[in-house]
């Protein structure tokens, strides 16, 4: 807090855009700072959709470094997910403000399209602009790793987990399993592997007898034309019309109820620095199965199953045992253990565990995070500088 009024927090986030996880993460940051009256939050912004927040427009980064709620700050907080000029803010901050930035991770070039190349480099590049700040908040423990593998000081960096607000709460025992239905939430691009995704259901409709169906849903916003053909193409080439529903981006009320209906989370991305369709699912009562790779190590905290390798066959295997799995329980009820990377459990002890797990993503556990963060950078801002004798 300032000595004359409340602490000062400006959020510098280049482009907030609805039905997008950095979007909605920044949106819950505000709100959740908002909420604290010793906090007064200004959201400065290049574009954005629209939403219930008030935003202050900043045309360029000389426009940003100028602006009355950047150059008052006594905390900027920079939300980084890929180039953007706004960023060499920090380079020079106000004078005064301590500095950090919440950290969203970059997608690797290896995942998309050539033309993409150049921004991905701009953006690896713009991470080293992160040594003049106090403190780097990563979404998790890949993105924790990302930064130090970008050559950032370990003893800044802190994981400090996203919060998710899940579309709905249920639990896996109250689900009739008589047909296993899977789920699949988020972008439409070629590094969310929905191409592979669907390869890896054909396989599994080869592996079990277990009657089973899918539905594709998410953000097509950034979807490409091209893709999207593909992906139907695909679907037309395995005859998976009947098995596979690709509803794209729905209703609040839709994604809810898909939630409610489903069993299993399942994605085929290459890569994730958080993933939040994963804590969503949990929160709904699906185990999630995905590669094992980037974040998507860690999110499932072992509540879910994760394929061998990064490949179709790989996920087919992996999907096929839990569907199975979950059908055999069906008869068998609650006693029957389920397999998952975290040892076997009965149904009511997933739901039991899921439970507990998911509660540390709560916007209530985020903001006690953010807010116990900000009195000790408080703190150490107003300790005397020490002197050599």
């Amino acid at each position: 807090m300032s000595a004359s009024g409340p602490r000062r927090i400006a959020i510098v986030c280049p482009t907030l855009l609805n039905n997008d996880a950095v979007g909605s993460a920044t949106l819950n940051m505000v709100r959740d700072l908002s909420e604290d009256p010793d906090n007064r939050v200004t959201l400065l912004c290049r574009n954005s959709d629209q939403h219930d927040i008030e935003v202050t427009h900043v045309r360029s980064l000389p426009d940003l470094l100028l602006t009355d709620a950047f150059l008052q700050a006594d905390v900027v907080i920079y939300v980084f997910a890929i180039f953007s000029e706004l960023f060499d803010a920090m380079l020079l901050g106000n004078g005064r403000a301590r500095q950090i930035v919440r950290f969203h991770n970059v997608t690797p070039k290896a995942f998309v399209d050539t033309a993409d190349h150049a921004i991905i480099d701009r953006s690896i590049a713009q991470i080293q602009n992160f040594a003049a700040a106090d403190e780097l908040w990563a979404d998790s423990q890949e993105n924790q790793q990302e930064l130090i593998r970008q050559g950032l000081d370990p003893g800044r960096i802190r994981v400090m987990d996203l919060a998710v607000q899940p579309p709905t709460v249920s639990a896996l025992s109250h689900k009739a399993r008589n047909r296993i239905e899977l789920i699949y939430v988020g972008r439409f691009v070629q590094s969310k592997g929905v191409h592979e995704l669907l390869r890896a259901l054909a396989m599994v409709r080869e592996r079990t007898i277990v009657p089973f169906h899918a539905r594709l849903l998410g953000n097509t916003r950034h979807a490409t034309p091209e893709y999207m053909q593909a992906l139907d193409g695909l679907m037309s080439d395995l005859d998976l019309h009947d098995l596979v529903e690709m509803g794209g981006t729905v209703s609040d009320e839709a994604l809810a109820q898909a939630y409610g209906r489903a069993h299993v989370f399942v994605t085929a991305s290459r890569h994730e620095g958080f993933c939040v369709p994963v804590i969503e699912g949990l929160a709904a009562g699906c185990v999630p199965v995905s590669y094992p790779n980037s974040n998507l190590r860690y999110i499932a905290s072992g509540l879910g199953r994760l394929a061998r390798g990064d490949t179709p066959e790989a996920l087919a295997e992996a999907l096929t045992a839990v569907i199975e799995n979950l059908y055999d329980s069906a008869d068998a009820g609650d006693g029957q253990g389920l397999e998952l990377d975290r040892g076997p459990m009965t149904v009511a002890q997933f739901d039991q565990a899921a439970r507990t797990y998911v509660g540390t993503f709560t916007r209530e556990a985020a903001a006690h995070r953010m807010q116990d963060r900000l009195a000790v950078l408080s703190v150490l801002h107003t300790l005397p500088a020490t002197t050599e004798a």
